[in-house]
Order: C-alpha cells, then sequence, then structure tokens
C-alpha cells in the first residue's frame, strides 16, 4: 500500500465525495452506510476528521481497507472505479452482493408468484413452432428462485425426446416487472434473462415479458422471442408436468388463447432469430 502523507485530512474528504457521489444522495450514502449526515457534511467540508472507527466503517461497507481512503485523490478515484486492476474484483463483489440484497428485500412481494408454470415462447429450431417448457419458482435461502426444464424431441417428427436443457436462477420484482437471470446447468455455458409484467389479479394465471440470450452453438445467434408463464399449479415439479414439455403447432388446443394471442402474428416472431 502507498504511504499516505502525515495530513491526510484533504484527501479523505474528496475520497469521501468520490464515493458519495455513487450514490442519488448525500441523505442515501450516510443511511446506508450508517454515519451521522451532519457529521458527514463537516467530513467533506474539512471541519472534522472523521474518527478510524468511522474510516473503518465506510471502508468495510466499500470491501476497501481504512487506510485506501487516504490515497491521493487521483489515484483513489481510479482505484474506486476499477481502473486498478487489483481492485476490480472487489467493485464487482460490491456490485453482486447490492443485487443479491434487492432480490432478497424483493422476496415477500414475489410469494404470490411462486409456483408451478407452463412456458411458452416461439422456437426458433423448429420454425413456426410453440416451445412449451415448465418452470418452478420456489423460495431457498432467502431467495426467490427458479428451475426451467425444456425438451426437444427429435426434428424428424419422432415422439422420443432429442435434447433436453434445464436453467437454474432467481427472481427479483422492481418497478412492478418481474427480472429473472438463469444458466443451464448441465452444459453451464449459457445465461439467459428474462422481463415479466405480472397481472394484477388473484390468483396469478399468465405472466408476460420478454426472454433473451445468445445461443451457445458455434454460431452464437442471439435470441430474443416474447413469452408467457401460465400458471399451473402450486404443486413441486413431477414427472407428469415434465412429459408435458415439448414442441407444439401454434393452433394446438391445448395453448391456451391468452398465450396464442399474445405470440401469434408478425409481432409474436422471435424478434431475432437464435436458438431456443
Amino acid at each position: 500500500m502507498t504511504t499516505h502523507p502525515s495530513s491526510p485530512q484533504p484527501q479523505i474528504a474528496s475520497n469521501l465525495l468520490t464515493l458519495a457521489e455513487s450514490f442519488h444522495s448525500i441523505s442515501e450514502f450516510c443511511a446506508r452506510v450508517g454515519v451521522n449526515r451532519q457529521q458527514f457534511n463537516k467530513y467533506l467540508a474539512g471541519k472534522h476528521m472523521p474518527s478510524q472507527r468511522i474510516l473503518v466503517r465506510i471502508a468495510k461497507y466499500f470491501h476497501m481497507d481504512a487506510g485506501d481512503l487516504a490515497l491521493p485523490a487521483d489515484a483513489f478515484r481510479r482505484f474506486y472505479e476499477g481502473l486498478d486492476e487489483a481492485a476490480s474484483d472487489l467493485v464487482k463483489l460490491s456490485g453482486v452482493s447490492e443485487l443479491l440484497r434487492i432480490a432478497q428485500a424483493a422476496g415477500a412481494e414475489l410469494q404470490a408468484f411462486h409456483g408451478l408454470y407452463f412456458r411458452y415462447h416461439q422456437s426458433a429450431i423448429y420454425k413456426g413452432k410453440v416451445l412449451r417448457s415448465v418452470t418452478r419458482m420456489f423460495e431457498r435461502d432467502g431467495l426467490t428462485q427458479y428451475v426451467t426444464v425444456e425438451r426437444f424431441p427429435e426434428l424428424e417428427g419422432g415422439a422420443r425426446t432429442a435434447f433436453s436443457f434445464v436453467y437454474r436462477g432467481f427472481c427479483t420484482l422492481m418497478g412492478d416487472r418481474i427480472f429473472m437471470v438463469d444458466f443451464e446447468s448441465k452444459q453451464r455455458n449459457e445465461l439467459t434473462f428474462t422481463v415479466l409484467t405480472p397481472q394484477h389479479r388473484t390468483p396469478v394465471r399468465f405472466l408476460f415479458g420478454v426472454v433473451t440470450g445468445v445461443a451457445a452453438t458455434s454460431y452464437r445467434q442471439p435470441f430474443s422471442a416474447r413469452v408467457v408463464l401460465a400458471r399451473e399449479a402450486d404443486s413441486p415439479l413431477r414427472r407428469q408436468h415434465l412429459r408435458l414439455a415439448t414442441v407444439l403447432d401454434m393452433e394446438a388446443p391445448t395453448i391456451p388463447p391468452e398465450v396464442r394471442r399474445y405470440l401469434g402474428g408478425p409481432a409474436g416472431q422471435p424478434l431475432i432469430g437464435g436458438e431456443g
């Protein structure tokens, strides 16, 4: 660590301001970090020097050492913004922790959406067909998590399942939208993202939105399409549900009419063709 000047107060004030500027307001910074707002203003103005206890508290929140707050202003800004290679992982960890905190805070609001769903979107592999997969949302470790199972029949029309994928991820609720992120847990080479707008009725029947990803083939095709989650039950994921994961004709009678209307027509075609 760089040796700090004997009177670090000016750079500490500047560095505290750099930290505070990453929040919406000074009040939010103080509330998150747990410091007195009036006292913090005196730190910024250089009227008072924070105690070692306060410096440790602030540094701990940002996953750094208290001594880092006495770095020269330019060096500290590079350090904090991740331009310093050694610090980049710490900054990323801070962001991941914040994302998980937001997701955990939404747990109570998402309880109404826990359960089993059939997920529908148009397939880019089977042109003109609808992929029906199975999704189950549940709570575990303080997070609303989910698993989605996709099963694809043989392209030639056989009844046997040619291949399948299992996606595992977690959800959060922000701005009246459900955000879902997952990874394919068999090959572990793909992430997909889904944004849903829930219907405000009880019980929940449908969640409408879009799903996006990039195929794990050698061509790396991006893929985005309208998607619907149709509520099926509150039961665990069972074998009889997996048997219903397949590819269907758009006019298949087992597709709910609300789903067909949302997916059908030119607007329902994959926005960008890929794999899925």
